[in-house]
This record gives C-alpha cells, sequence and structure tokens, in this order.
C-alpha cells in the first residue's frame, strides 16, 4: 500500500461512515465528522508524509498468531483513519501533533492490541524523539507484558530486529538508533515517579480501579515536546471504576454536551441506545474488523453460546464483543432529544411574564442552580448557574467552567463558597424582571435564606424532594421533552446536566432523579423539576401537588 492508496483508503472509510454504507454508532460518525471540521481548520494541517512513513513503517511487520500468521501487516481503513488522527493532524504554529491522548474503544478479537504494539514500536524507534521512554502499562505486571512482548515479536521478526536490543530477563527492549526504551509498567513497578514518558500504552483501563498510574504517567510527560499516551479497552462491568466516567464523558464531548477537548483523540466503537444485540447488523456496527481477524462463524457461536447459558455468558458477550457495560444506568433521556429542544427566544418577551422559580442550593461550594420556568412562553426555561471563584480552576467534573463563564452560561459568586449576600441581589434583580408566581426550594441548605427574599417570601414554597413530591413534575419534564415541548434556550450546561440523570424508579413506577447515581451534575435539573412542581401546584401553599395528581400505591 503507498502512501496515496493510504490516504484514498481514509476518505473512503469517511464517506463510508458518513454515508452508512459502514454500519456505526453514532459515537464513530461524530470521531469522523471530527476529523473532516480539522482538516478544515486555519490553525492545523495534515502531514500526510509522516502518515506515510508510519503506513510504510506498520507493513513491515508480519502478524504472530492467528489465522493471519505469518503475512505482513495490511492496515484496516479504521486502523488508517486512527493513525491519520494521532500521527498525521499537526498544528501550523508549532509543527506538533495535535493530540497528546488518545482513546481506542473497542471488542476484543479486533486487533487493537497489534495496533498498539506498532505506535509503541514508531514512538521507541521512528519518532524524532531522543531517548524516548515508552511504556505498556497495565494494572498488573502480566497484563503489561501482552502489548510489551507483542512489540518485541513483531520487531524481532522484521527488518528492524538490527535496531534494537532485548533484555529478557529485565523485560526490557533498547533501541540501538536513538538510545530509546520500551519496557511494561504496572502498579507494582518500583520508581515510578522518576518516569521520563515519551509514550505509553494504556491496556484495559476498565479495570484500573482507579486512576494513579494514569496520573503517574502524564506527569512524567512534562519533560518531552510532543508525548503520546494511549489508551486500549474494551467495556467493563464494573461503573463505580474511573473509565466507565471516562467514555461517558467522552461520548457527551462528541455529541456536543460537554465542551471537546481538543488534545483528546477518541474513536468509541459500541451500539447505539436501542440497538438489538442479538442481530448481526450490531455486531458490525461494534466491531470494525468483523470478518477480518474477527470472524462472522465465532461470533454467531459465541452469541449462540451467550444465549444458551445466558448468566455470565451473555454477560460476557455483551461487554468483550459488544463493548456494553452491562450495570451501566441507562440514559433517563436521549441527547438528541434534549438538543432539539432549544429555540430561538427574544428575552424581550420574558419582561412581566408569569414565571415559576426552583432553586437548587445543594452545596455552597459547589454549582447552586435556579430555574425560572415560563409555561406561557412555549415552556421556556431560563437558567442561572452560581459557582464559587475556585471552581472555574477545578478538574474534577472535567467540564470547562472557565469557558462557560465566558459565555455568559455561569456566574462567580464568592471566592471558596458562595457569596450569599452577592447571590440574593442577584435574584432579586431576576425577580423583579418577571412576574414570580411562586419560588419553590429544598429545605436543605435554604433555612438561613428564607427571610432574605424581602417582597417575595409570600412566593415561597417548600418544596420537599421525597418521592411523592418529586414524581409528578419528573414525569411532567420528561413528557415535554420527548415531545420537543420545551425550550432550554441552547443551555449547553443543562445539556450536560440532563445527559448525567439517572432516576430512580420505585415498584409502583414512580420516579424521581437520582443524584447519588447520577454520573456528575444534576443541579440544573433539580431545579427545574422543582419549578415545574410549583406550576403544577397551582400557586396554591396550602395544596399540594397530589390534591390534583395521584401517587400510584399498592
Amino acid at each position: 500500500m503507498t502512501t496515496d492508496e493510504a490516504i484514498r483508503a481514509v476518505e473512503m472509510y469517511c464517506a463510508c461512515i458518513l454515508s452508512g454504507r459502514l454500519p456505526a454508532c453514532v459515537y464513530v460518525r461524530k470521531a469522523v465528522e471530527r476529523y473532516r471540521a480539522d482538516l478544515e481548520r486555519d490553525d492545523l494541517y495534515m502531514d500526510w508524509q509522516t502518515f506515510g512513513r508510519l503506513v510504510k513503517f506498520a507493513q513491515q511487520f508480519r502478524h504472530f498468531k492467528g489465522p493471519l500468521a505469518g503475512r505482513y501487516f495490511e492496515p484496516e481503513p479504521w486502523q488508517l483513519f486512527v493513525m491519520a488522527n494521532i500521527i498525521g493532524l499537526k498544528r501550523k504554529d508549532t509543527g506538533l501533533r495535535k493530540y497528546r491522548l488518545s482513546d481506542i474503544y473497542l471488542p476484543r478479537k479486533n486487533g487493537k492490541t497489534y495496533l498498539a504494539a506498532i505506535f509503541a514500536a514508531w514512538f521507541c524507534l521512528m519518532d524524532g524523539e531522543a531517548g524516548p521512554e515508552v511504556y505498556t502499562a497495565a494494572l498488573d505486571k502480566d497484563q503489561a507484558k501482552i502489548c510489551y512482548e507483542a512489540v518485541v515479536e513483531i520487531i524481532r521478526n522484521s527488518i528492524f530486529a538490527e535496531c534494537v536490543k532485548i533484555y529478557n530477563s529485565r523485560d526490557k527492549m533498547q533501541s540501538l538508533r536513538n538510545s530509546g526504551v520500551l519496557k511494561p509498567l504496572s502498579r507494582d513497578t518500583r520508581n515510578k515517579d522518576g518516569l521520563n514518558v515519551h509514550a505509553a500504552i494504556c491496556d484495559e483501563r476498565h479495570a484500573w480501579p482507579t486512576t494513579e498510574m494514569l496520573d503517574v504517567i502524564k506527569t512524567g510527560m512534562g519533560a518531552r515536546t510532543q508525548p503520546h499516551v494511549m489508551s486500549i479497552s474494551t467495556a467493563g462491568v464494573d461503573v463505580s471504576y474511573p473509565y466507565y466516567r471516562d467514555i461517558e464523558d467522552y461520548k457527551a464531548e462528541l455529541l456536543g454536551a460537554k465542551p471537546l477537548e481538543d488534545d483528546h483523540f477518541f474513536l468509541l466503537y459500541t451500539l447505539d441506545e436501542g440497538d438489538d444485540w442479538e442481530s448481526e447488523e450490531s455486531w458490525r456496527k461494534a466491531n470494525p474488523n468483523y470478518g477480518v481477524s474477527l470472524s462472522a462463524d465465532y461470533m454467531r457461536r459465541t452469541y449462540e453460546e451467550a444465549k444458551i447459558r445466558g448468566g455470565s455468558y451473555a454477560v460476557t458477550f455483551q461487554v468483550k464483543d459488544l463493548n456494553l457495560w452491562t450495570d451501566a444506568p441507562k440514559v433517563w433521556i436521549s441527547d438528541e432529544d434534549v438538543a432539539a429542544c432549544n429555540y430561538p427566544m427574544d428575552e424581550n418577551q420574558l419582561k412581566g411574564a408569569d414565571c415559576y422559580v426552583g432553586i437548587d442550593l445543594a452545596s455552597k461550594v459547589d454549582i447552586c442552580a435556579v430555574a425560572y420556568f415560563f409555561p406561557r412562553l412555549g415552556n421556556y426555561v431560563k437558567m442561572r448557574m452560581f459557582v464559587p471563584q475556585a471552581k472555574l480552576s477545578s478538574n474534577e467534573d472535567r467540564v470547562d467552567y472557565r469557558k462557560w463563564e465566558e459565555d455568559g452560561w455561569l456566574t462567580v459568586c464568592g471566592d471558596r463558597v458562595l457569596d450569599e449576600d452577592l447571590f440574593m441581589s442577584l435574584l432579586l434583580d431576576d425577580f423583579r424582571s418577571y412576574n414570580v408566581k411562586y419560588i419553590a426550594y429544598d429545605p436543605w441548605g435554604m433555612y438561613d435564606l428564607k427571610t432574605r427574599f424581602g417582597r417575595y417570601e409570600d412566593k415561597l414554597l417548600e418544596y420537599r424532594q421525597d418521592i411523592r413530591h418529586m414524581s409528578v413534575p419528573t414525569k411532567r419534564l420528561e413528557s415535554e421533552v420527548l415531545r420537543h415541548n420545551i425550550n432550554f434556550g441552547g443551555n449547553p450546561i443543562m445539556r450536560w446536566m440532563m445527559r448525567n440523570v439517572v432516576v430512580y424508579v420505585d415498584p409502583n413506577a414512580n420516579i424521581k432523579l437520582d443524584k447519588s447515581r447520577s454520573r456528575e451534575k444534576i443541579d440544573g435539573v433539580v431545579a427545574l423539576v422543582d419549578a415545574i412542581g410549583a406550576w403544577l401546584n397551582d400557586g396554591d401553599s396550602d395544596r399540594e401537588i397530589y390534591g390534583d395528581y395521584d401517587l400510584r400505591t399498592i
């Protein structure tokens, strides 16, 4: 394969994904759209020459396992797409690679370890770095050695064999060209704090219970000009581990529900919400090497065994062969439906309009949310989100609070904790613009502010967060979103929070927002449900919502 043929293969892959000729989930399509957009950016360029060198380099190696053993490696179109993004895309102002991080997330038997081994070999031998340190990292030493040994094996049987020295007793490969080294790395490895990382392959990240080792690797990249950390993994079974949260973040970024990290590439092969896990079309969608390293016969036999035996066999098939987290909480409302609930609104129309307010002050060192709900103006929702200054520099939620603040979606209110005086001043200024009917609030966190609402104090409506009060307004919000009959006004924070929601459902099908199980912050959604509850309560403080709506019981 020549460079020109490889370039055409990348373009054909993109065209087939976007046209639907190749089955692919929405996250793969979004990755292709992102790549196409990158090619049009003024600050980026594609270094096709270096891409071509990588392709030629990769073709010098032979497969050493399975039915392809002994044959020279020919990259598949999706693998060329990965190469083009990671190695080819560069920044015009520096000439350095765009991406410092990447995640290749796909089911087993799709050749991800072999592809990672080629990248590891490239980073160690061909990347133009003096004395590169390259690591294959995993939770335990045996797993870390899988990718390491794959690199050693492909190089040992290639034209590059004379360029390296392999120390079997020390699990170390040294490049004689540039004094580079390749080593496996695990949590048992000593002296990890002294690493000077040029590149790392992080294997099966789904099994890493903490980010400790990843943090050590990233910290060790500081002295390098263009380091790279690649994670390769399937899905897992424990959603409490950090990689599940990472994958959910990547999905949200691709869909536009979170700010996109510009130095991070991710390609996520899995199924879409609602896909039939038992259909061959779904198997093709999740497995880019279907019919190549992964045979249709293998998938059918594995599926049949999973179908007959059930239990752990079915779980293993869904997790390892389709990249589904089996105990992942279901998305409450799809991001597509939330994104459809954004229409232009002239805020001058809000002046004097009937308005129901919901306030969520769950934590005064975190996000405080206020929802203004205008049921007579197309169910328009105006959100005010408040954070202390310290939150802007915090990365614990992995969203760009500073960008949201610059764009006017977020208000800084206090230094390390909420400035209650400023908060109340801003709130009362808002109230003067509308005809505030009622102000629903969670009594927790509001006890010291209730007396500071002045002439609006008689509008306060204590709104408890139990399922008795929350079920009906939560269902009403769900219904309005699914009918695209509510308007979030293009608020990106609300879109992010809606994606984070997990709901608790009791045996009688009553529901409430579950903060403890939700992926990230949902304070704005809670505030909106309170506001809708006040509206449904019809503004009569001595009546409760279930005077008009029944709680379902048995």
